[in-house]
């Protein structure tokens, strides 16, 4: 898939239409364009609550699906998943500005990324050792997604369907 550029908002907003009402989510477009994903193995949030249901948009939920279950494959049982810490999430859909932006969209305003892991992954900090499993990552990456850890940038918990 040929995902928009974060770096031109027109590109986004053409490709996954405009998720913002009035500082908030437009609900008609969260109604035709936000689609559940059961996730294949356990999950939490990082602050505690357990993950039911994450939220993307139908044009890239199935290769944050195909990265899930390729993780689940990968190390096989909930204990070792829990063990690469893999099952704790920031979360999917999120209508808000990016860090530090007083006007760009993040990308999960678009139901467009998933953070993995943010306490251990911290923004701002290149990937290292004890982050994010490299193999984990490649999961997303096989999947046709976007790692914000790749390649010395500085989100490692950061997985998106927009490129950069």
């Amino acid at each position: 898939m040929q995902w928009p550029n974060e770096r031109k908002p027109a590109e986004l907003i053409e490709f996954y239409g405009d998720p913002v009402l009035h500082s908030s989510i437009n609900p008609q477009w969260e109604r035709q364009n936000i689609v559940d994903l059961i996730p294949p193995y356990e999950m939490r949030y990082s602050w505690g609550p357990p993950v039911k249901k994450l939220r993307f948009h139908r044009k890239c939920r199935d290769a944050f699906g195909e990265a899930l279950l390729a993780i689940k494959t990968l190390y096989g049982t909930q204990k070792d998943i829990e063990a690469h810490r893999l099952h704790l999430t920031g979360g999917s859909l999120m209508v808000r500005l990016k860090r530090g932006s007083s006007r760009s969209w993040s990308t999960h305003s678009f139901g467009a990324a998933i953070d993995i892991d943010p306490q251990h992954n911290p923004f701002r900090s290149k990937w290292r050792p004890g982050f994010i499993p490299l193999e984990a990552a490649n999961c997303f990456q096989n999947a046709g997604l976007i790692w914000r850890g790749a390649n010395g940038d500085t989100d490692p918990m950061h997985f998106q369907a927009v490129a950069r």
